[in-house]
């Protein structure tokens, strides 16, 4: 997926949150989204809040200049491969790569 199908990955996480133990990885342009304000983070924000684990990819923010950026409370920053490595590793069978 790409930055602008935000939208529809909330709607799946949404749905299921509560139902299933729930991994987001960003990575690629489609972060850019993540750090303007607007309905995209406050929406974000709300599914950490309710349990989301959201991981972005460290080293595309340094590509997009958004390395000192804030990432919304509670995400975590890694680089995007060792982020989904780890969760295959903590049996994730499946993930939304935005």
């Amino acid at each position: 997926m790409d930055g602008q199908n935000w939208e529809h990955a909330l709607i799946m996480v949404n749905n299921n949150l509560g139902k299933l133990d729930l991994k987001v990885v960003a990575l690629g342009a489609a972060i850019v989204p993540i750090f303007a304000p607007g309905k995209l983070r406050s929406a974000l924000q709300e599914a950490i809040d309710k349990g989301l684990s959201l991981e972005i990819c460290s080293v595309s923010m340094a590509a997009a200049g958004l390395s000192e950026a804030t990432p919304p409370k509670g995400a975590l920053t890694k680089p995007g491969l060792i982020a989904i490595s780890e969760a295959r590793k903590d049996g994730f069978l499946y993930f939304v790569v935005a």
